[in-house]
């Protein structure tokens, strides 16, 4: 199905469900799964319906590069690259998301922005402002859902193996899950996107490096070779997320290279 069928889809189910309380939507998917897209055309068909909509990004809530390599001086080199469960500012999600459900019409909530090309989140004065109290909460993420009993403490990939031995990273990043676990049990609704196999995501995540880089003028990336080590930080996490997420999601959708949808 296309796009806009999967939009109204999701659209009808979130008006059915909606109370006084803003609805909040989780939105999980691998990276360039297309959940932004997916964001953006969902809070236009909301607002053609008369409810207003805010998309928090979990990419904007990533930890300041100095941050990292803090983490990666204390705990292991790996954790300099951001990504995994441990790599955001946990903290800052949950008060957004704590400002946005109890705003009144007149407050203001200011909404982080992280730059991918520059690796660094924008200064305070460019974030993003939302005005008043939204009817839905759209809460995207690679792993917004995600659980510590979704992937073992110890090295499951070969990368893990070569990178993370002794597992240090490893089983510091499934102890950091934990930290997550309140804002997904506040998410009142929950989809999954998942691409075919894990090389489509690391495609995926190629062809968003070349918009990123169209965009801003600056590649993080320089060839396929680079995002496919980037996104082994993901793997055992994004295949734990597919394999265990679908239990409890209330949509699976799958999602082919020309970004055609089908149930799952």
């Amino acid at each position: 199905m296309q796009l806009s069928q999967l939009v109204g889809d999701l659209g009808q189910f979130i008006i059915a469900q909606q109370s006084t309380a803003p609805f909040i939507f989780g939105i999980s998917g691998g990276q360039g799964a297309g959940k932004s897209t997916l964001c953006r055309a969902l809070t236009q068909y909301l607002a053609d319906k008369g409810k207003s909509a805010v998309t928090l990004g979990l990419d904007d809530f990533y930890l300041s590069a100095a941050a990292r390599q803090n983490l990666a001086a204390q705990v292991h080199p790996l954790c300099a690259t951001r990504g995994v469960p441990g790599t955001h500012d946990v903290d800052l999600m949950r008060a957004t998301l704590h400002a946005l459900q109890s705003a009144t019409e007149n407050t203001e909530t200011r909404i982080p922005i992280f730059s991918k090309s520059h690796d660094e989140g924008r200064p305070r004065q460019d974030w993003a402002r939302f005005q008043g109290r939204p009817d839905v909460i759209l809460l995207e993420g690679w792993c917004v859902g995600g659980r510590d009993s979704f992937i073992s403490p110890a090295p499951q990939t070969e990368w893990e193996n070569r990178h993370d031995p002794n597992g240090v990273w490893k089983g510091w990043t499934h102890q950091q899950a934990a930290a997550y676990g309140d804002i997904w049990d506040a998410c009142h609704g929950l989809l999954l996107i998942r691409q075919d196999n894990f090389d489509a995501v690391i495609d995926s995540r190629w062809r968003q490096e070349q918009d990123n880089a169209a965009e801003s003028g600056v590649w993080q990336f320089a060839n396929r070779d680079e995002v496919a080590d980037f996104c082994a930080h993901y793997e055992s996490w994004t295949l734990g997320i597919w394999k265990k997420l679908p239990e409890t999601a209330n949509f699976v959708i799958g999602r082919d290279a020309n970004y055609i949808y089908q149930y799952l």
